[in-house]
């Protein structure tokens, strides 16, 4: 399924057992979940976006590929690969 609007994206993350992940996410960033499922851009809802996906990709009891989750939230897997680096980065920077 390709997601294409924050509903959707909501549904197929709920369908997939990743909507309390989803909610954690958005707790703890202070972002509605129709933001971060959304098309929006603002620096606070990407960074959080960035951190749902790259927590996605390293869930420990299932793999999901970037085209998979870039399905998911409507995007291209590109994207979803660049947003998981930028997270890796940003939490190499709070190691050091």
């Amino acid at each position: 399924m390709i997601a294409t609007t924050a509903e959707a994206v909501i549904g197929e993350l709920r369908r997939r057992g990743l909507f309390e992940l989803l909610v954690s996410v958005c707790y703890q960033r202070g972002v509605l979940l129709e933001e971060l499922c959304g098309p929006g851009r603002a620096r606070s809802v990407a960074l959080a976006r960035h951190e749902l996906w790259w927590r996605i990709r390293a869930l420990p009891d299932r793999h999901y590929s970037y085209p998979e989750i870039a399905r998911m939230f409507g995007r291209d897997s590109t994207t979803v690969l660049h947003g998981v680096a930028a997270h890796q980065r940003f939490l190499a920077r709070e190691r050091a």
